[in-house]
């Protein structure tokens, strides 16, 4: 049976090794015997899993560790986008993916639940067969009821349609990202709207920048994301907002977290951050950028301002949120 075109992205449930087994083995056995890439980001024990129930067959396809995979939602998208131009380079028409998303702790669940809402909007038209194995013994119930939302069929022990499943636009409406959390009173408080009128926002990088050294950290303490990700998004402020615009910072430890607000409407795209920008486009990359770079960002409405705030873990490579 032919498959279709475009995206097929499918939760799978298992409660044990032989389940997991069972189910994705012939999956990607099947994919080889089409000439279709095959690429599995799970855990360590299930990479070993797979690999020993595939046998000679697991030569032919690439596995990742998922806890190296999923440490942003951004990163996580164009790594799978890298991936899907490299099989089209090799020849491939299509590709079997096997994503074990790494949920963390519960505070980082609706970030990667999210994320998966959102892979049905960014990858629409690719030529990809997504399954997303979660395993029963350990995730929480609110997980696994939320694949059914985010997903829209279930894979094992035969595809079904989702009845739960929620369109990207609406499962992002219904879910919001987490407000990286701030103690205290900002180290910085910057009015804005005197730059409105500059070329650029040096103030604002002066600002942060004085705020990483008096941190004792350098800008290769990861100095350079956090002031790039701010330009972006005061950028974006002084173009597109209006009335009141403020900059604060905040740290903690070894985390600098920043807030650009003003009286502007906001992101009229849900998805703005996850889709990757199209080459042939001018401008709309400055939240893309900022995705890419930051460990935690989320965009809300805080009365009538729009509200972003953006958080940087200096000399380290942290998860999100």
């Amino acid at each position: 049976m032919p498959l279709p075109a475009t995206l097929t992205h499918d939760a799978m449930f298992y409660g044990s090794d032989e389940e997991f087994v069972t189910a994705l083995v012939p999956f990607a056995r099947a994919g080889l015997e089409r000439d279709e890439a095959v690429v599995a980001a799970v855990t360590r024990t299930n990479i070993d899993l797979l690999g020993d129930a595939l046998d000679a067959d697991a030569s032919d396809i690439s596995f990742i560790d998922r806890d190296e995979w999923y440490r942003r939602p951004a990163t996580t998208v164009a790594g799978w986008q890298r991936l899907l131009a490299d099989a089209a380079g090799r020849g491939h028409a299509r590709m079997r993916l096997i994503g074990e998303v790494g949920f963390g702790a519960e505070r980082h669940h609706p970030t990667w639940t999210r994320y998966e809402a959102a892979l049905n909007d960014v990858f629409e038209q690719a030529p990809a067969w997504i399954v997303c194995p979660y395993d029963t013994r350990v995730l929480p119930a609110a997980l696994l009821r939320d694949a059914r939302r985010t997903h829209p069929a279930t894979f094992h022990p035969e595809q079904r349609r989702s009845t739960g499943y929620l369109t990207p636009e609406r499962f992002l409406d219904a879910v919001p990202e987490p407000m990286p959390p701030v103690r205290g009173a900002p180290a910085v408080r910057l009015d804005l709207n005197r730059l409105a009128g500059d070329n650029g926002v040096a103030p604002a990088r002066h600002a942060v920048s004085a705020v990483i050294a008096a941190g004792g950290w350098s800008r290769l303490d990861r100095g350079d994301d956090l002031i790039l990700a701010m330009t972006e998004i005061v950028t974006n402020s002084i173009r597109y907002g209006r009335g009141r615009r403020e900059l604060r910072v905040w740290t903690d430890r070894d985390t600098i977290t920043c807030e650009v607000s003003d009286d502007g409407s906001g992101p009229a795209d849900p998805l703005i951050g996850y889709r990757p920008p199209r080459p042939d486009t001018i401008g709309g990359r400055g939240m893309w950028i900022a995705q890419q770079l930051c460990d935690a960002l989320a965009v809300t409405r805080r009365g009538d301002s729009t509200v972003v705030r953006f958080a940087v873990t200096m000399g380290g490579n942290a998860r999100a949120a």
